[in-house]
């Protein structure tokens, strides 16, 4: 058993080494089982599992921790485009400002981008940045307007007093009241508003010729100066600005529409919460006792308007009729061929695990003592690939398994406290589900020793499992979904129960990103029979 452990801990930090790209599979099977099956009595045991398709539809999405804006229609994964749009609330960094007579000089919106800081010149003072959660390409351009939201976002539900609940498709809500008037990005620059493109350039705000200011990358846009001087500047102290409870109703938040620009096609997770207006004005200048002093000096000043409140992304999904297919003409009892994640309002896959068959082919099962020792059990997915050209990047970077009939995540989730303190969405590698290789294809391995062991040596209740793409391994809230579904399960015993599916994975709602998985459902005269999904066990007979 030395010698296992050894080998285990030099894979694992192999692994991990190879983790922040396509890496290699850990695999257990020929780096430990062949060597050690003599020595140790281990065993193999492949079981046949049963996964298919279910679309999820419109999801919860308002107020998630992390958004999306653009346009995405991946080339790899055949299932049409997404159009993310967004609106948010605002709030006043100092509440109930007051006004002698300002003159509005410039109103600027900054929205941060995910980024990172690769190099600084030590003579100009400019950094050189990478983007993060960029997909899609990135020398393409949407049609980006930003305009006044009309719709007030509630915190509350007045009827049942709780938390409010706003989906992915109710951009009508928003865009009905907020569209018939002007766009506030007016700016003749077509970079922005009708051809605006991400961009990883640092941000250099000029004052009298001189750079005054570095942002890291960003939306940075220039808005109507005359709409902000009669909304914000021209308000009486103690009115509309008094506090942010009065503020939030009577300036309603921003509204980000965005239209596809022929098949032009990017999309970016941006830092909203981050985001904030700033309003450069000039004004007479005050005494101490809030009087103007004579002779009348006008000195400049700011106003900061914060992005924060409620929100809501928006989804408006065009899907292919392949992909509507696939995931609405499913097979719950033999499987289906192809798993078909996608994230957004889009579909996720249900995965039954046979426990009589593993009673019936591990010796000496629940019932019996000494318990068969499972050393190691995996669910090993392979992708699809459909296209020569596969954009590896268009391929989630990890997938997520979870306890449909529990709504949390598995056990081997949970005892899992591995980390990656450089790149946190590399947490609970043991666990798995990170994009990897070998011999045989790309794919993703989950490990669930411990849920496997569970079933076969304690009576566990043999739960259903949800698989879905997620954005954040470190997240596991749920999103509520608008039409919830039903399946039918089978307990210990063999009785047949209903279960009611209401939510999915919050992370998978802020993924855009999808992938076709094989399914268990694979004749075996097919060439791709070997990377059908399986249940991979390894075990050492009891004595």
């Amino acid at each position: 058993m030395t010698k296992i452990l050894i080998k285990r801990i030099f894979i694992f930090f192999t692994f991990i080494t190879l983790a922040s790209c396509d890496s290699n599979f850990n695999e257990l099977g020929s780096d430990i089982i062949d060597d050690d099956i003599h020595h140790n009595n281990i065993q193999q045991f492949i079981s046949e599992v049963v996964a298919y398709d279910r679309p999820t539809g419109a999801v919860q999405a308002n107020n998630m921790p992390m958004n999306m804006l653009g346009v995405y229609e991946p080339s790899s994964f055949n299932y049409g485009k997404t159009i993310a749009s967004f609106v948010t609330q605002l709030e006043l960094a100092s509440e109930n400002p007051k006004f002698s007579n300002p003159v509005v000089e410039s109103v600027q919106l900054y929205v941060p981008y995910f980024s990172t800081r690769e190099s600084t010149n030590s003579s100009t003072g400019v950094s050189t940045y990478s983007l993060d959660s960029i997909y899609g390409n990135l020398s393409s351009r949407i049609k980006l307007s930003v305009y006044e939201n009309k719709f007030f976002l509630r915190t509350t539900n007045a009827g049942s007093g709780n938390l409010e609940t706003y989906y992915s498709n109710d951009r009508d809500l928003v865009d009905a009241l907020s569209t018939t008037s002007p766009r506030l990005n007016d700016s003749p620059l077509s970079g922005q508003n009708d051809l605006f493109a991400f961009s990883a350039t640092e941000i250099e705000r000029l004052a009298d010729g001189e750079v005054a200011e570095r942002l890291t990358p960003g939306m940075y846009l220039t808005l109507n100066k005359d709409f902000f001087q009669n909304k914000i500047l021209n308000q009486p102290q103690g009115g509309n600005l008094l506090n942010n409870n009065v503020f939030k109703n009577y300036f309603r938040g921003l509204y980000f529409k965005v239209e596809q620009i022929g098949s032009q096609n990017v999309m970016a997770m941006m830092r909203f919460g981050d985001g904030r207006i700033v309003i450069r004005y000039t004004d007479d200048k005050l005494d101490f006792n809030g009087n103007v002093v004579t002779p009348i000096e006008r000195v400049e000043k700011t106003l900061t308007i914060n992005l924060k409140g409620n929100t809501i992304n928006f989804f408006d999904n065009t899907y292919t009729p392949s992909f509507e297919n696939a995931v609405t003409v499913s097979n719950p009892n033999a499987g289906d061929s192809e798993l078909y994640l996608k994230g957004g309002a889009g579909s996720m896959a249900i995965i039954k695990i046979n426990r009589e068959d593993l009673l019936a082919n591990l010796p000496q099962g629940v019932s019996s003592s000494p318990k068969v020792l499972i050393n190691e059990a995996n669910l090993t997915f392979y992708i699809k690939n459909t296209n020569p050209s596969q954009n590896l990047a268009e391929q989630p970077l990890r997938v997520y398994l979870y306890d449909l009939n529990n709504r949390r995540p598995v056990y081997d989730y949970y005892i899992d406290n591995s980390s990656n303190s450089s790149s946190p969405k590399l947490n609970k590698i043991i666990h798995g589900g990170i994009r990897g290789s070998n011999s045989t294809g790309r794919g993703y391995r989950i490990r669930l020793t411990n849920h496997i062991n569970n079933l076969v040596n304690k009576d566990s209740t043999n739960i259903m499992l949800g698989l879905v793409v997620t954005e954040n391994i470190n997240l596991t809230g749920l999103a509520t979904l608008r039409n919830p579904f039903t399946e039918t399960a089978l307990d210990n015993n063999g009785n047949i129960y209903s279960l009611p599916v209401k939510d999915v994975p919050l992370p998978s709602v802020f993924s855009p990103v999808g992938t076709i998985l094989y399914g268990n459902n694979i004749p075996a005269n097919d060439p791709d029979y070997n990377k059908r999904l399986k249940l991979e066990i390894y075990y050492t007979k009891p004595n």
